[in-house]
């Protein structure tokens, strides 16, 4: 039996045609990350509201395989950069083209402006005569101290990035500042459609523990894990009984662990690696997230994790944090991206921590609302799209 073939198990929402979505993409689970995250939490959320949605993607080994109801159809990659960028083979631009019109797909979902795979979904959707809406995550030209990546991201952002925000039939943008970032580097417009959440699972009391600090993301330069470990030893050295974790893997994995021995740290900082998403909540669970990045990241979903896990978060100034701080969010946001700075915020948010945040300011943040918005834009692209 072919996929296009499968039984449908939803029942799509009430008075709302079944669309065939398909979600072209550079990576996807069990790949994880942010970007991850946000593709599959869409995904899942669409096919709950009963859309048929397909996942295109590449990886080290092709395979076809089902992720709950989702259909994952993987491509070899080719030609890794950094871990972070590969290529798919000469003639997928054809072959994807091809898979559109053989399942009669209604629209074409492609993310982040840099990614092959975005060009080649936006080319073959169109060739396909499918709507594109793409989603853009980054909110800056990519951050890096390797002047030949900064150099060479810079050259694609300008090319194919910029071709792929221009041509697509609607972008949207997971914050304001990637928003006006799409708009100048190419997009006719940008609608901003905000980052979410899986609504927490905990039940229960929750142990509220403001002094326990946790650092979330991938160790590479930029993401500030060696600012994290730096302001809990100024905190302790203050005599504040600061703890942390860290949760991420990456590079410099190593080079977190042998800092955090040589700070004195080992006995209350555990640098955990990478882990489970569930065990990621239960460790934001009550706790203060600590979010020194320096990159110019999207809207990070683990501000919301946090606040939703009943936490705190103390942040440099990134895309979402004012905004989620003035909805009423227990968020401190340091007036500067330096150590200093972080150990201030640190200082002010464990002496009087903030109100944790209200069950209503969670709930307009979760994926069971964001998909009926997409959903809503989806049903307008094809209507539109069908009248050109």
């Amino acid at each position: 039996m072919s996929d296009a073939a499968l039984p449908d198990r939803r029942v799509p929402s009430s008075g709302t045609p079944r669309l065939r979505i398909a979600l072209v993409t550079n990576t996807y689970p069990p790949r994880m990350g942010g970007l991850e995250l946000h593709i599959a939490n869409l995904a899942h959320n669409l096919s709950d509201l009963g859309h048929r949605i397909w996942v295109l993607t590449i990886a080290s080994e092709p395979s076809k395989r089902m992720d709950g109801d989702i259909r994952v159809r993987t491509e070899r990659s080719y030609l890794p950069i950094a871990d972070v960028i590969s290529f798919p083979a000469i003639g997928t631009t054809s072959a994807i083209a091809r898979f559109l019109r053989e399942h009669s797909i209604d629209v074409v979902s492609t993310h982040t402006r840099f990614f092959p795979m975005s060009f080649v979904g936006l080319r073959a959707a169109h060739a396909a005569r499918v709507p594109v809406i793409h989603t853009e995550h980054g909110s800056g030209f990519v951050a890096t101290p390797s002047a030949p990546i900064a150099v060479g991201s810079r050259v694609v952002d300008l090319s194919m990035g910029r071709y792929v925000l221009r041509h697509a039939d609607r972008v949207l943008a997971v914050s304001p500042q990637a928003a006006a970032f799409a708009q100048r580097l190419g997009a006719r417009h940008a609608d901003v459609f905000y980052n979410a959440i899986t609504p927490s699972q905990h039940t229960g009391p929750i142990e509220d523990r403001p002094a326990h600090l946790v650092f979330v993301g991938r160790m590479v330069a930029g993401k500030g894990w060696e600012t994290f470990l730096d302001a809990v030893a100024a905190l302790r050295s203050r005599g504040i009984a600061a703890t942390g974790e860290m949760i991420g893997d990456g590079a410099q994995l190593g080079a977190a662990h042998e800092r955090c021995e040589a700070l004195g740290l080992s006995e209350v900082v555990d640098v955990r690696g990478r882990v489970p998403q569930g065990e990621v909540r239960s460790a934001l669970r009550g706790s203060t997230l600590v979010n020194p990045t320096t990159l110019s990241e999207g809207f990070q979903t683990t501000l919301l994790e946090a606040i939703s896990e009943q936490g705190r978060v103390v942040t440099f100034d990134v895309p979402g944090a004012q905004l989620l701080r003035d909805q009423g969010a227990p968020i401190t946001v340091c007036p500067s991206k330096t150590t200093d700075s972080l150990v201030a915020g640190l200082t002010e948010a464990l002496s009087t921590p903030l109100p944790q945040a209200s069950t209503d300011l969670i709930q307009e943040w979760t994926w069971p609302v964001r998909a009926r918005q997409y959903e809503s834009i989806a049903l307008e692209v094809i209507s539109r799209y069908a009248q050109q």
